[in-house]
Parts: structure tokens; C-alpha cells; sequence
């Protein structure tokens, strides 16, 4: 069992480094938007599961963008564009009393090929609140 968690580790550090690579320098950070809350609002079943929340059936929990910071995906000599892949850092409020802000990255791809447009990359928990920050 050992080898399998190390391999998955070492898959996991990669991946992490091969994405640090392939994305641009980070934005400054700005006042969340109605399409950063909508991202937050797509992984909220796994943020909930991340937070050791049961999840309750048809009810969502209040999980509140506030600000966020975008790496837009270095494209091949191209200029920004509407379809690059962007990862998204959004610092949220939550309703947890145990961890009552959090930090989410979503990564949203060039090109759809999954149910979801977007994909939950990782989240940071926090007792209180800091200043956004990628990770």
C-alpha cells in the first residue's frame, strides 16, 4: 500500500510542478466576481466534502467569493485569448465555524471534455482570514 501512496504523491508533485510551468505570472488580486462565485459554486459538493460536511440533499451551503487572483495558461506565441485555460485562486467565506475562510483553486480548461466545464484543484483552510495568495 505504501508504494501505491508514494506513486500517487509523486504523480500529485508533477502534476503540481507541470502546471506551475505551463501558467503565466498571477493577476493582482480583485473583488470577486459573479463568475468566480458561479466556480466556487461547481466544486461546492467537494469543498463540502473536503470540510468533512455531510452532504445534505438539495441544500447548499453558503460558501461566499470575495476576492480571487487568475494564472491564465501560457499558449503556444498567442496572445490572451477567451478560450486559454485559466486556474483560479478565490478566497471564500464559509459558514463553518471551524474553518470560516478558505482558499479554492479551480482550474478551468482550454477545451471541455468532461461533465464539468471546471475542476477542482485544491483548497486551503483557514481559522482566520489572510490575504489571498496562490498556491
Amino acid at each position: 500500500m505504501g508504494a501505491l501512496t508514494s506513486k500517487a504523491n509523486a504523480f500529485d508533485a508533477d502534476l503540481h510542478q507541470r502546471e506551475e510551468h505551463a501558467l503565466g505570472p498571477p493577476s493582482k488580486t480583485m473583488d470577486a466576481s459573479e463568475y468566480a462565485q458561479e466556480l466556487v459554486y461547481l466544486v461546492s459538493k467537494t469543498i463540502e466534502t473536503h470540510l468533512n460536511l455531510l452532504p445534505v440533499p438539495g441544500k447548499r451551503r453558503t460558501l461566499e467569493a470575495k476576492q480571487m487572483i487568475i494564472r491564465v495558461l501560457k499558449n503556444k506565441g498567442e496572445g490572451e485569448g477567451e478560450n486559454d485555460g485559466k486556474m483560479y485562486y478565490i478566497k471564500c467565506k464559509t459558514e463553518v465555524a471551524e474553518w470560516p475562510w478558505i482558499f479554492v483553486k479551480v482550474y478551468e480548461p482550454p477545451l471541455v471534455t468532461d461533465v464539468s466545464r471546471v475542476g477542482f484543484r485544491a483548497m486551503k483552510k483557514m481559522k482566520e482570514e489572510y490575504k489571498l495568495v496562490t498556491f
